[in-house]
């Protein structure tokens, strides 16, 4: 599928830099448009719970505190935004201008996790800032996965120049790996080197690793298989593991494709790489 249309979420982040350094970059691999999407939570949602108790004075004052905080947040990742675009000679556009790299910038109150849902779903990618740093990941990273049914590209904290040279395939056979890798070809078609990383206790049946890489060629592409040893709960952490010493810059997987009972059993693979993977990766359920 073509890259079009992009949506970067950026919720308050602390960090926004690298995010939207890398973005803007895939916008201009795929000549696609990079929305931005920056929601920031309403502080009185929240009032209730942490000061509970306090005089209408005082929550007043709290209120006016946190709205200064979340608008020099704003502040500082739209002027970023700008910086990146102006340095990089991407024009700010309000109007749909087809067939060449463009931003927009948009700015809501609202719940991140239900408007991502909604605006995703007529994105062909989204960015969220990683690593997501919690388990389970929150309602933003969830929504993302499983609410528009659109592939989710994870950028780590640091920027990475380059982005899908070299690419590993966390792959066990299940509809939702087979998913991503389709979704992902562009990427796949103009890798320097694709590997399909396989873990023989965490296989599905069929279709194996071999038939993957027979059916990459169909598609102009060459890969190879690397078997990674672990059991459950580490086949993230090994999987990770393997990628980083092979210089992994895109690592492609399906997500969430246990059941939630076995994830809380065993171990998600999904959550451990959301978590703590330092390399871009693209996600699809």
């Amino acid at each position: 599928m073509p890259v079009k249309t992009i949506l970067l979420s950026l919720c308050e982040t602390d960090n926004p830099g690298p995010a939207l350094e890398m973005a803007l970059g895939v916008a201009q691999r795929f000549d696609a448009h990079l929305d931005i999407l920056y929601v920031m939570r309403n502080p009185s949602q929240n009032l209730h719970l942490a000061h509970l108790g306090l005089s209408k004075h005082l929550r007043q004052t709290v209120l006016k505190a946190d709205d200064r905080n979340v608008d020099t947040k704003a502040g500082h990742a739209r002027e970023l935004f700008e910086f990146y675009c102006a340095e990089s000679g991407i024009p700010i556009v309000e109007a749909q201008v087809g067939g060449h790299v463009s931003a927009a910038w948009q700015q809501v109150i609202s719940r991140a996790d239900s408007t991502l849902a909604v605006r995703g779903r007529l994105s062909d990618l989204i960015i969220l800032p990683g690593p997501i740093p919690v388990a389970p990941p929150p309602a933003v990273a969830e929504a993302a996965l499983k609410s528009t049914g659109r592939p989710v590209l994870i950028m780590p904290r640091r920027v990475e120049p380059t982005i899908g040279s070299r690419v590993g395939i966390g792959w066990n056979g299940s509809a939702q790996a087979a998913h991503a890798v389709g979704a992902a070809m562009a990427y796949l078609k103009e890798a320097e080197e694709v590997i399909v990383y396989t873990c023989q206790h965490h296989q599905h049946t069929e279709p194996t690793p071999a038939e993957l890489v027979k059916y990459l060629g169909w598609h102009g592409v060459t890969a190879r298989m690397k078997t990674v040893q672990a059991h459950d709960p580490h086949v993230g952490e090994a999987l990770l593991a393997s990628a980083t010493e092979d210089k992994i810059n895109l690592l492609i997987v399906g997500a969430y494709s246990r059941s939630r009972l076995r994830q809380l059993i065993l171990g998600g693979v999904t959550e451990h790489v959301m978590t703590s993977a330092e390399m871009p990766v693209f996600m699809l359920h």
